[in-house]
């Protein structure tokens, strides 16, 4: 029986990869924020462009900056709100005077002229902003009950199957200066209901300050989301495979995790060692006892967010790498048999496909089963076509495989966030793979114009580039630095570093169509041609 096809691939759709940390914009505050978003999609539209990719936006635990250790599955990080479009500024005295202050602008510059995005900085200095806006807002709505005060009312009760829990475990990570919460007192890590009732009674003022951003960030998101529409623009997400161990998810469904072991990925070419990820490992069996409940649960959130959302590691849904704490157990996958691998995949992902509307597009990089992506064909969900890994890889000379032969089914593109940029492939791939891979690019009604002679990356960008869009898949995306020939990397993996999500293009939005008009022309030229 086919599986019906999604809405969002009956015709060919072209988006840029630009985190939105990346969305530069003059008045930002040292990383992109959602009102900066806004503005970048009128420059996507302006490309012909219909998808903006934007990794993970979950809140990130102090000291990190990777989006996918996250500290909730549900939660956005306030570090991308923006404090001056906050509508309750006006009635915030004290939030002007100390926007206008020079400690204010003092500070917000040296976080703009910071050479990766100080993470912890900026979000200290917009809390700093928002709890005097907070604190207005509960003297002048929340303590009188007027309409905007029941509005705030209303989004806590929707969301209070995720913002509860989140909500209390900021107020007792702040209270307790951020110890493991295994370490907290025996009746607040066991989550006692009478102790937490006592919390939430002491700390209520500080525990709705956290509701309180989320509510101004799904407000910003929402008007956001609703220009991506008038401009015809999806909004592609992304859900991690997993959470931080100090995540509010975990201390809240202890059950349905295991702390005594992390997850990571086997050895491969690309590490011979495997990959340690220190994220828990999750003990499938509970999660299946309530039908993959936490995953619904995100999937909802995810609905008023995004469009499309990426399964992250879509072949840990299958089986898992497990690393025990316990040198003496030695790496292993969480369950065996290759036929009760699938069978958990498929029942995972035919859950997934059944609980949301959005599109799915399973990350099924790397030494993947063959059984994952036959699991994902049957129940409609595109896998990766990553340009330079697409070969007949059986065959002596191992030809790259023409773009027009991709299954339309399927999300092409030249690089991920985690891969080196196609500039730097292209200087370390040598003369020998550059002419094949460059043989597939110029291929044409059995001609091979050019093929024995690769030229330089500048002039291979722009025929590379159109080969991908002219692709047999129905989602093309385009990473930013591929896009611009850029050598910088969005993301070293199993790397940890300031140097890691810190990518900023050099131009602000509000001079990108005067320097770069041109090519974001040509590239609405190459997708009018491709449909």
């Amino acid at each position: 029986m086919k599986k019906h096809l999604h809405p969002l691939l009956k015709n060919k759709k072209v988006g840029l990869l630009l985190p939105l940390f990346s969305m530069r914009s003059a008045r930002d505050w040292g990383i992109g924020d959602i009102t900066s978003m806004r503005g970048w999609l009128d420059i996507l539209n302006t490309a012909g462009l219909t998808i903006l990719n934007i990794l993970p936006i979950n809140e990130i635990q102090p000291g990190g900056n990777c989006p996918y250790t996250a500290l909730s599955g549900f939660a956005i990080d306030p570090v991308y709100l923006d404090p001056e479009a906050a509508e309750e500024l006006a009635q915030a005295p004290e939030a002007r005077d100390f926007l206008a202050s020079q400690d204010f602008k003092s500070r917000l510059e040296q976080l703009r002229a910071a050479d990766t995005i100080p993470y912890d900085e900026i979000r200290a200095l917009k809390h700093e902003v928002l709890w005097k806006i907070y604190a207005a807002f509960r003297s002048a709505h929340i303590l009188r009950g007027t309409p905007q005060g029941r509005a705030f009312s209303a989004f806590c009760e929707k969301n209070a199957y995720w913002l509860d829990d989140y909500a209390l475990f900021r107020r007792l990570k702040d209270n307790s200066r951020w110890i493991s919460w295994r370490h907290w007192a025996p009746e607040l890590s066991g989550r006692s209901p009478d102790a937490l009732e006592r919390v939430r009674a002491e700390n209520a003022v500080q525990i709705d300050f956290f509701r309180y951003m989320q509510w101004l960030l799904q407000r910003q998101w929402a008007a956001a989301r609703l220009r991506a529409k008038e401009l015809g623009i999806s909004l592609y997400g992304d859900l991690p495979f997993m959470v931080n161990r100090e995540s509010a998810d975990v201390w809240a469904r202890q059950a349905e995790f295991d702390l005594s072991a992390s997850i990571g990925a086997p050895p491969d070419p690309l590490t011979p060692e495997g990959q340690h990820w220190g994220m828990p490992a999750c003990r499938w069996e509970e999660a299946e006892k309530n039908g993959f409940e936490w995953w619904r649960l995100k999937l909802k959130r995810a609905e008023e967010l995004y469009d499309i959302y990426r399964v992250d590691h879509m072949v840990g849904f299958f089986r898992t790498w497990i690393v025990p704490e316990n040198k003496e157990i030695k790496p292993h996958f969480d369950i065996e048999g290759e036929k009760e691998q699938e069978d958990r995949g498929r029942r995972f992902l035919k859950t997934l496909t059944a609980s949301s509307s959005m599109l799915a597009i399973g990350e099924d990089l790397g030494l993947i089963p063959t059984y994952v992506r036959k699991v994902l064909a049957e129940t409609g969900v595109p896998g990766h076509k990553v340009l330079r890994w697409e070969k007949y890889w059986k065959r002596k000379t191992k030809d790259y495989i023409d773009t027009a032969a991709y299954p339309s089914v399927s999300l092409a593109t030249t690089s991920t966030h985690d891969t080196q940029p196609l500039a730097v492939w292209w200087d370390k791939a040598g003369p020998a793979e550059r002419k094949l891979f460059w043989k597939m690019v110029t291929v044409k009604e059995g001609s091979l114009p050019g093929a024995d002679k690769p030229p330089v990356f500048t002039k291979a960008l722009s025929p590379i580039l159109k080969k991908l869009i002219n692709s047999g898949s129905r989602v093309v995306i385009l990473p930013f630095p591929d896009l611009f020939g850029l050598k910088v990397r969005i993301n070293t993996h199993n790397t940890v570093g300031p140097q890691n999500w810190s990518f900023r293009p050099d131009t602000p939005l509000e001079e990108f169509r005067g320097r770069h008009g041109a090519l974001l022309d040509k590239l609405a030229g190459w997708i009018r041609e491709a449909q």
